[in-house]
């Protein structure tokens, strides 16, 4: 920690990402598949759930029409299951509205 209390950031060098141990490796993988299976299982209505954030599980989302929004709160569950397909182990566990 520096003088200000503030937590020192870790800075993380490219062939870390190569690393099969690495944790940052392994997340930056699943965000890049997230991304594509999220156009890939919502298809035409991917236009208007854009992917914003992830965070401990949680998926936030930014929604372009008030009629979206409903519409991904009512999916929310179904949404959840068929992205966790695509992944070795289930680790989205909500969908934020933001």
């Amino acid at each position: 920690m520096d003088n200000f209390g503030k937590k020192e950031q870790i800075w993380h060098e490219p062939k870390e990402l190569k690393n099969p141990f690495s944790k940052l490796g392994g997340t930056l993988d699943r965000l890049i598949l997230l991304e594509t299976v999220w156009n890939n299982v919502l298809g035409s209505r991917a236009k208007y759930w854009v992917l914003d954030a992830v965070k401990e599980g949680t998926v936030y989302v930014k929604v372009n029409v008030m009629t979206a929004r409903h519409e991904l709160k009512l999916k929310e569950k179904e949404i959840i299951k068929e992205l966790n397909k695509n992944f070795e182990k289930p680790w989205i566990k909500r969908i934020s509205v933001i």
